[in-house]
This record gives structure tokens, C-alpha cells and sequence, in this order.
């Protein structure tokens, strides 16, 4: 999952937590980049802007438990000053770690996804699980990053399930196109293929699983209890697209 240069000789990817290469690990900008993730072990470093004269520039730390940390770096003498949190009320401490997944689909196809268990739970089994959905669907993603509704439902208790069914974005194009025209038929298939996996994993108590999503992943929280009536015991949706034609006549 390619996802961008943020600087020249750097490319970043997201197999599951991100990641990032450096083409030439000599240069000044990947020494300071590589001190700056040993200073922040298991977060996303983010060399930001700078001044003219590449003296002071902002530092960007963030992770699936930090909203996100402003730096100001002064590059001279290696002096690191706290700015400001993007979310200050939120204490990383208390947040739930999310853990990368894969999977496989029914026709053998591999599903990555995420799932976040209460904090302290973390080899808890049998727990109630919440399967959360992403929008789109084509070309979005969910990723390794703060997402508040997954730490509020984890924060009370339930384990969350992110998949990134087909259709979903930064797994190439193939697998992009392999969700066209998949509403309710494949895409939903794989929906319920990761819910099976977290029961048959022992994470998820089969009793006690809710389906959740907005807008695209709203339709889909609505067609697996469809698809899947046995599987979930509620489904929410929140801004869902439950009528392709009126979306396009009047959406």
C-alpha cells in the first residue's frame, strides 16, 4: 500500500502499521528522520514544514493511541520543543492499541484489516465484538491511525473489527476493481468472512456482535444483517446509502 514521498529520498507504505524507505540513508534528512523514529519507537514520525534556512522545522508524531504532537525541532543543536496535541484531552495511555490483521476471503482472496481489543484485554477471548465499516467504498481505506469511534467502543469494553474489503483503496487496482458492482454480493461476502474469522480466532463471542458503519459502511452495517441474519444481534447505521437510485437521482 503505497502512499506517498514525503520527502525526496523517502517513501512511505502501510502494509499494516507504516512504514518507510529511505533511498539514501546518508543524507542528512534520513540521519534526522531515523533518530527521530529511535526517539518515538511505535509511533508515525512526519518531517513537516521548515524555515528557509532548514534550521527549524516542524515534527509531526502521531499513532494509533496519539491524535497526533507538534514538534519544533531546531536542527542546529538537536533540541526538540514541545508545540501542542492535536487532541489534548485525549492521554495515549489510556487508549487501546490497534493490531493489524489478514485474513482470507471464501474464494481465497487475502483481506487486511485492524482490530482494536480493550485496553488490558489485549488476550482476552470470547469478547463482544463490534464490526466496524469504512465509507466509500471505492479507493478508502481504514488504516493504522487514532479513530476515536474505535476508541470509545473499546473504551467500554468491545473488541473492533476494521476490514478492508475489496473495493477498498491502497491494495492496488485489481483489487479496487474487484469490488465494482460487489454492493451486497462480494464486498458483503468478505464482511462477513472477517466476522466468521474473529469467531473462529476465539476474539469474538458469536452471541454478541453488532454491525456499525456510515454512508457506504452504513449500507453495509444494513445489508449483513440481510446476508448474514444469524451472524449479528444489531446493526447501526449512520448516514447510509440505502438507495443507489435516489443517491444519483437526488443525492
Amino acid at each position: 500500500c503505497l502512499l506517498q514521498s514525503i520527502l525526496k529520498n523517502e517513501v512511505g507504505s502501510m502494509p499494516g502499521r507504516p512504514t518507510i524507505s529511505v533511498l539514501d540513508k546518508t543524507s542528512s534528512e534520513a540521519r534526522l528522520l531515523t533518530a527521530l523514529m529511535q526517539q518515538f519507537p511505535d509511533q508515525h514520525v512526519h518531517l513537516g514544514t521548515q524555515t528557509r534556512d532548514g534550521r527549524k522545522r516542524v515534527v509531526t508524531v502521531d499513532s494509533d493511541t496519539n491524535p497526533g504532537d507538534f514538534y519544533l525541532f531546531e536542527v542546529d543543536s538537536r533540541k526538540l520543543t514541545f508545540l501542542l496535541s492535536r487532541r489534548p484531552w485525549v492521554k495515549p495511555e489510556q487508549m487501546s492499541r490497534m493490531e493489524p490483521v489478514t485474513l482470507p476471503a471464501r474464494d481465497g482472496l487475502a483481506l487486511h484489516g485492524y482490530l482494536t481489543r480493550p485496553r488490558g484485554q489485549e488476550t482476552a477471548r470470547h469478547l463482544p465484538l463490534v464490526v466496524y465499516l469504512h465509507g466509500g467504498p471505492y479507493g478508502v481505506r481504514d488504516s493504522w491511525a487514532f479513530d476515536s469511534e474505535v476508541q470509545m467502543l473499546a473504551s467500554r469494553g468491545y473488541a473492533v473489527l476494521q476490514v478492508n474489503f475489496r473495493g477498498s483503496g491502497g491494495y492496488g487496482v485489481p483489487f479496487m476493481q474487484a469490488g465494482f458492482r460487489q454492493w451486497g454480493a462480494a464486498m458483503q461476502d468478505d464482511v462477513g468472512d472477517a466476522t466468521r474469522w474473529a469467531i473462529a480466532q476465539g476474539i469474538a463471542d458469536a452471541g454478541r456482535i453488532c454491525i456499525f458503519g456510515a454512508s457506504y459502511g452504513g449500507y453495509s452495517a444494513l445489508a449483513g444483517t440481510v446476508r448474514d441474519p444469524d451472524l449479528y444481534k444489531c446493526a447501526i447505521g449512520y448516514v447510509g446509502i440505502y438507495d443507489l437510485r435516489l443517491m444519483y437521482t437526488r443525492g
